[in-house]
């Protein structure tokens, strides 16, 4: 081992350690940029008027700290998405060779008291109330498709790792719950956009796309055409929605055109895994394009993962961790997406760490906004790195420039 790659492996080990320290010290547990209607003193149906709901969530996003969610007795939460990060990266841990049986099914429980309630089928959301500045209104708990995907992938790890069939059961209820219960926001005879909620018709590219990988992915398992063909649908309309440029927007409303870089992320990605996943490479010259235009357009010179097309602040650690998923998902075809991961990973080591092993969870230019960010996102970053390499399906490589 050359003295860099010791380097690289003892940071990552040391980042690891600590943070898994974090996590498990306060059982999963933290605080959320959202999480400020969960103060007892805001618990009236006041507080969740739509003016005062955003300022206050907002205000929670943007500037209130630990000393303010403290005084407001706020307490740390269990977010069912971060919870299903965490079990994915525990899954990843297992198969580098670490002893985290136990992590992961407690994880699992955590997951199944935490389901939506009132639901058939497995499915899962946020903790909290939230409204957005965009019009969006989701009751804590109401399932969404990205938290159910996250659990859902993550359920599906579980079974491939631990041959937990409980898991894939779970799975299967989560992709049923997908294909019956979200909207067809968009449909044509040959493609669909799932809708983020069972109550609304958004047309959002990444969160259509993520449930079309789930289906594929259960569908493939289970030889399903059906789910097969809904998942080749969706992907019929992210490669619709692409930019000449290789990005996206967040969704097809004139207020959601905007262009951030780990949504991107998600779609590229989601192509990737479909190609993966079917065999199908209809989709491989879309896939490439977004890959180029996402690696050329959302990194700083040192690494840092710039939040918009067009501007770098804030840098956030959503941000960071699907970078080095992202790099390395792509290594087996970009000869240059492991360093890439490498560099994205050592400069959030040095830049958005707390010396207690956590991660702040945003870094503008001029401040750090607290509260910490929640366990699962920062996991992803350092277990990316430890995960087994993806397959060697993809034998085509990417042009350097």
């Amino acid at each position: 081992m050359t003295q860099s790659a010791f380097n690289e492996s003892s940071s990552l080990t040391q980042g690891l350690e600590a943070l898994r320290r974090w996590i498990e010290t306060r059982q999963f547990a933290g605080y959320e940029p959202f999480d400020l209607l969960n103060s007892p003193y805001l618990s009236g149906a006041w507080a969740r008027k739509a003016l005062p709901a955003i300022l206050f969530i907002q205000a929670g996003k943007r500037f209130a700290g630990l000393r303010l969610r403290q005084a407001l007795k706020i307490p740390p939460s269990r977010n069912p998405k971060a919870l299903g990060l965490c079990l994915s990266a525990y899954c990843d841990l297992a198969q580098a060779g670490y002893d985290v049986s136990a992590q992961a099914e407690w994880l699992k429980h955590e997951l199944i008291r935490l389901r939506s309630p009132n639901e058939a089928e497995y499915c899962w959301g946020y903790d909290w109330d939230y409204v957005s500045l965009r019009g969006s209104r989701l009751p804590a708990f109401a399932p969404n498709c990205i938290a159910s995907y996250f659990c859902g992938t993550a359920m599906m790890e579980m079974y491939k790792v631990f041959a937990d069939a409980e898991a894939l059961e779970i799975a299967e209820s989560v992709a049923r719950f997908l294909a019956s219960r979200l909207n067809r926001s968009f449909e044509s005879p040959d493609e669909l956009c799932f809708s983020y909620t069972p109550w609304d018709r958004t047309q959002i590219y990444n969160s259509s796309a993520l449930a079309a990988v789930f289906l594929a992915r259960v569908g493939s398992l289970r030889e399903d055409q059906e789910y097969l063909s809904l998942a080749n649908k969706a992907m019929v309309f992210l490669q619709r929605g692409q930019l000449e440029s290789g990005g996206w927007y967040y969704g097809r409303l004139r207020r959601q055109r905007w262009i951030d870089g780990f949504h991107t992320s998600y779609n590229v990605c989601a192509l990737l895994d479909y190609e993966r996943i079917s065999g199908d490479r209809t989709f491989n010259e879309a896939m490439l394009l977004g890959h180029r235009y996402y690696r050329t357009t959302f990194f700083t010179a040192e690494g840092a993962p710039r939040y918009f097309h067009d501007r770098t602040f804030p840098i956030d650690i959503h941000a960071c961790s699907q970078a080095i998923l992202h790099f390395t998902a792509f290594s087996a075809i970009d000869p240059a997406a492991l360093e890439r991961a490498w560099k994205t990973f050592h400069w959030t080591l040095g830049n958005m760490a707390s010396p207690d092993g956590s991660f702040y969870y945003q870094r503008h230019r001029l401040w750090i906004p607290a509260p910490r960010a929640h366990a699962g996102q920062p996991l992803t970053i350092t277990v990316g790195l430890e995960r087994p390499p993806v397959s060697q399906v993809h034998r085509h490589t990417i042009d350097r420039n």
